[in-house]
């Protein structure tokens, strides 16, 4: 906020009486600080202000006074706490759009600085004391009960929420109560998925909702998207390392089973977008909850060089009805008339053209060329995933000579292969420049890095490859869609 700080008197949750912002600057600087309890950020920033900061800092609570109480004894303050009631009259006046907000107010009535969530470098200096260096170093606060006093007073643009930066980039769908009490479906909002890499912000199942909300889901896609949340939380997935890289890396979401059919995801023509509320939006929400919660917000900490356009959101469907093979979750080890969603750090796509190959062995050849050129044409062997959308068409020239996924990713393993001599070119690994001139080297380390989904329309004979992403140990995840609580 601009200018001076608002006067303003509110009661205080030890007498009842009044206190006005003066009589706190009688002796020397004070930290406002903005809260209430439905904040998991504002508990943590005020358990770790109030020790080191004691009368440094007044909490205004966005409640009624017991609740303020309640709030105070949760978060071990006992300095003062100052009841900010409905409609929250100073919160207003300050510009609050997130809890905690502190603001440093001098002795002469102006504002010193201005700090938003938990940012423990940031509020060392506003506050005047040194705080527990203890993770996690940064943490997103959560909206301003005023925020939700102007949705329910009929606020509704998107123009308000790319101000709030509640947005990557497109128009968003402002999550209001109503609609993030309808996503969650009655589930306990409180409840945690774990928290979200670089900062861990924890995802809570209502900051996902919202995080639905805000993607434009419906709420029946809901468990789709806390599977995929669930998925990319996993360790073995690397969130932090995905969020933060400066490769152009994106998780892909692959959904399999009843799902497809359930939210109307789109497995055939235009399987890769766009044009299918339920593949946008799903791919969306998850990509939302890693910069939103987790902070990897381009130009932050996600630094990406060029990114791609499926870091917005991608979401792909199998087409196991024209696919020969079983269902990619099948030969996961799940059963196949179960939902799931799998979650794989890609590159952004190629598109593969082969309209005259007779054989699987000449098809398979064109596919392995295309992937030889991904990511680095010199930079083999990759301890990486590679993921194949075959279309069906392309996927029938499969079937019908009887080769199963197994089949296919051997050959495409086998026959990307290369001299050593070609490959000491610009970007190359340890491994070429120690090897002998006569030796080879394989684009991956073993089939087993080759994945393959079928997807598209029946016409047409494009698929697509994915490349991979290096140096980060991001492993495949698959979790099981769970339709009730």
């Amino acid at each position: 906020m601009d200018g001076p700080a608002p006067p303003f008197s509110l009661p205080r949750i030890d007498t009842e009486a009044e206190a006005g912002l003066q009589e706190f600057l009688h002796d020397g600087p004070v930290v406002l600080v903005f809260a209430h309890a439905d904040c998991p950020t504002t508990l943590l920033a005020l358990r770790r202000l109030a020790p080191a900061a004691g009368e440094r800092i007044v909490v205004v609570a966005q409640e009624t006074v017991p609740d303020a109480a309640r709030l105070a004894r949760r978060a071990g303050v006992t300095g003062p706490v100052l009841a900010d009631v409905a409609p929250h009259q100073v919160s207003q006046l300050y510009q609050v759009r997130t809890v905690p907000t502190a603001v440093r107010v001098e002795p002469d009535g102006s504002v010193a600085g201005v700090v938003e969530g938990w940012d423990r470098l940031a509020l060392e200096p506003l506050v005047g004391v040194s705080l527990p260096d203890e993770p996690p170093a940064q943490k997103p606060g959560c909206g301003s009960r005023t925020v939700e006093l102007e949705y329910r007073g009929g606020l509704d643009e998107p123009e308000d929420m790319f101000e709030r930066g509640f947005s990557d980039g497109l128009p968003v769908v402002p999550p209001t109560r109503d609609r993030v009490e309808a996503m969650l479906g009655g589930r306990d909002p409180s409840g945690s998925l774990g928290t979200v890499p670089p900062v861990h912000g924890e995802a809570t199942l209502e900051r996902v909702a919202a995080c639905a909300v805000l993607a434009g889901c419906r709420p029946d896609y809901f468990p789709l998207v806390l599977a995929a949340v669930e998925a990319v939380l996993e360790p073995s997935f690397n969130a932090h390392g995905i969020g933060v890289t400066t490769q152009p890396a994106a998780p892909v979401v692959i959904v399999n089973g009843l799902a497809r059919d359930r939210v109307g995801l789109n497995s055939g023509m235009g399987a890769l977008g766009p044009g299918f509320r339920a593949n946008a939006t799903i791919g969306r929400a998850l990509r939302l909850v890693l910069s939103l919660t987790g902070g990897a917000a381009p130009g932050g900490l996600d630094r990406s060089t060029l990114g791609h356009p499926g870091k917005v959101g991608l979401c792909i469907a199998e087409n196991e009805e024209a696919s020969p093979w079983p269902p990619f979750h099948a030969e996961l080890g799940f059963p196949a008339d179960s939902s799931t969603v799998t979650v794989v750090a890609c590159d952004a796509p190629l598109s593969v053209s082969d309209h005259r190959s007779r054989t699987p062995e000449e098809l398979a050849l064109v596919l392995a060329r295309a992937a030889e050129a991904t990511w680095s044409p010199f930079w083999w062997p990759m301890d990486d995933y590679s993921l194949f959308v075959v279309c069906p068409e392309h996927a029938d020239l499969f079937g019908e000579a009887g080769w199963d996924r197994r089949r296919l990713a051997q050959f495409l393993f086998d026959t990307a292969v290369r001299p050593v001599a070609e490959l000491r070119h610009g970007e190359t690994t340890p491994q070429v420049w120690t090897a002998p001139d006569e030796g080879t080297v394989h684009k991956w380390t073993s089939p087993e890095r080759i994945l393959i989904v079928c997807a598209g329309g029946d016409a047409g004979r494009y698929s697509a490859v994915f490349g991979p992403c290096d140096g980060m140990q991001t492993r495949p995840v698959t979790r099981e869609v769970q339709w009730t609580t």
